[in-house]
């Protein structure tokens, strides 16, 4: 029984250390990418719009350009403009720090919806549970109840 909880151990960091890792490859891939990219183009937003349409995570794509230096509102422009996911846009620049009030201006110019934008930066929403009316039937919820 020792061993099987040993093995499981080792497993979970094992696979833990992976993801982690992994996680970290791809954001700084992402990040050379950009650079790379840059040295030839010179123009971040044509950079931006080329790795969205080559496949890259949105996401990705936005928080790597907003870390790197780049303006905030020029890389979700780009990334919008480029047919980015506009949700992984909007999240990429949550994680990189920027502020809502400037990640609705900067996604509404680039031509996203407002609604869909205020509905994103909102988050998920509480579903709401109606309760049944009237008097509670079975007893007590616990001993500690009176």
């Amino acid at each position: 029984m020792n061993m099987k909880k040993n093995i499981y151990i080792a497993l979970t960091t094992l696979i833990s250390f992976l993801v982690i890792s992994n996680s970290l490859f791809a954001e700084k891939a992402v990040k050379d990418r950009i650079a790379a990219q840059f040295t030839v183009k010179k123009d971040i937003c044509a950079v931006i719009k080329n790795l969205i349409w080559e496949g890259v995570n949105a996401k990705e794509v936005t928080k790597a350009g907003i870390e790197i230096g780049y303006d905030a509102c020029l890389v979700i422009k780009c990334a919008i403009e480029g047919y980015g996911n506009v949700e992984q846009v909007i999240g990429g620049a949550i994680e990189s720090g920027v502020t809502p009030d400037i990640i609705s201006r900067c996604a509404i110019d680039a031509g996203a919806k407002p609604d869909e934008v205020a509905r994103i930066l909102a988050g998920p929403t509480a579903i709401p549970i109606n309760l049944p009316i009237g008097e509670p039937g079975g007893g007590y919820l616990s001993p500690s109840t009176p």
